[in-house]
């Protein structure tokens, strides 16, 4: 299960995840490893620890599942997108894998996961007019991160966990001036990603009354320098020649911002969980040099400090007994994002609600989980783009005793 899951998710992940013209821009639009029940709480999932869910946003959260359980999840994503600017209004659909991750028992206090997560994604085409022709702009690809991690219990309470993340992948962007009198000219663009990420997590889950838990959670990822080459390419139509080809290596042109990350959670009977998050990312001193406009030098202060806020809840009616709809659980959520991209001198806003359900099977272990996210997306002081995204996402988180042996007497 192990090869055929890694293979279909490495033949999915070629697929875009968005449609957004914004994500034109920089490494496109990031993701935060958010994943199943987390889509329908706003995101949050710091001081997150389940036994019978993933939690792949901090890595020292592993340790929460049981010695003998097994934990796979796949998640798939539709999202409906309107954008408009003006009077001008359009709307574009489109659909991926979004992850596959898995967890398993190292022992009594460790425990261990593997996966495939988007880091960023690209997908956008649209046009424009100029004064003698046509714009036309398209772009796709995406960064995916293929991780493996490890965590373990110190001490009652106290989780400390590391993610080592391969990044891989294309960003492609083609720009194509076509005018009414003479040659049309295509100038592309691609950046190939290869390199190694790291990330580390802390929780510690303090625990009164039998039924009262409050946990604590924070994650850290050291920015670094990104490998890998990126690539120009100007073509003249007419004749089908290359006018000109630049090749430059991403090492001490670009870079990733750190990544400092804190949370906080209440657990009442296992029934009731209440959790809010923070994230910071100093990408103002990311390196990046920007291909579309002609650079080929680094140069800093292209994008801005990313700040995120999230706020997410889960209630389920009952934990033993009672009929099916009190064995749902029900989540919902909250969040604002003030995004890395900085267009044209705007900063770039994002504000989301979510809700969604968590359907238990049979075993009332494995769950379907089914997320409802609304997001806007616009640009200040100038408002430029306004986007609306309404996503889909629904996982499986399939949750068996793998590691349970019978006795014979």
């Amino acid at each position: 299960m192990l090869l055929i899951g890694l293979s279909i998710g490495l033949a999915a992940f070629a697929q875009n995840g968005t449609n957004s013209p914004y994500s034109r821009f920089g490494y496109g639009i990031l993701g935060d490893n958010a994943i199943g029940a987390q889509r329908a709480m706003g995101g949050v999932g710091y001081a997150l620890h389940n036994n019978r869910q993933i939690n792949a946003m901090n890595p020292a959260s592993y340790t929460s599942m049981d010695s003998l359980t097994f934990l796979f999840d796949i998640g798939l994503t539709y999202q409906n997108l309107t954008t408009r600017e003006g009077s001008l209004k359009e709307n574009s659909q489109s659909g991926s894998l979004d992850y596959i991750v898995m967890q398993f028992p190292l022992g009594r206090h460790m425990a261990g996961s593997i996966g495939l997560l988007p880091y960023s994604n690209v997908g956008y085409s649209f046009a424009n007019s100029i004064d003698n022709g046509t714009d036309s702009r398209s772009g796709e690809g995406n960064i995916s991160q293929a991780y493996v991690g490890v965590s373990g219990k110190l001490f009652k309470g106290f989780s400390i966990g590391a993610n080592i993340s391969y990044l891989f992948g294309n960003l492609d962007n083609v720009n194509t001036v076509v005018p009414v009198n003479g040659s049309s000219g295509i100038f592309e663009t691609q950046l190939k990603v290869h390199d190694f990420h790291l990330s580390f997590g802390a929780q510690y889950a303090i625990n009164w009354n039998k039924k009262h838990t409050l946990t604590l959670g924070a994650v850290y990822s050291p920015g670094k320098e990104l490998l890998g080459k990126a690539y120009t390419n100007t073509y003249d139509v007419r004749s089908n020649t290359m006018i000109s080809a630049d090749t430059l290596n991403m090492k001490n042109n670009y870079s990733l911002a750190s990544t400092y990350g804190g949370g906080i959670s209440y657990n009442y009977d296992k029934r009731l969980t209440i959790a809010a998050d923070v994230t910071y990312q100093n990408w103002a001193d990311a390196k990046f040099v920007n291909l579309n406009a002609g650079e080929l030098e680094s140069t800093k202060g292209l994008f801005n400090n990313r700040f995120k806020v999230a706020l997410g809840a889960e209630f389920r009616p009952k934990n033993i007994a009672g009929n099916y709809f009190e064995h749902i659980n029900y989540r919902a959520g909250l969040f604002y994002n003030r995004s890395y991209l900085k267009i044209n001198g705007n900063d770039m806003n994002e504000i989301g609600a979510t809700c969604g359900f968590g359907f238990p099977l049979a075993t009332d272990k494995s769950v379907i989980n089914v997320a409802f996210e609304y997001i806007n997306r616009q640009c200040s002081p100038v408002k430029l783009i306004t986007e609306d995204h309404f996503r889909i996402s629904v996982s499986l988180t399939f949750n068996e005793m793998w590691f349970w042996q019978r006795r014979f007497e």
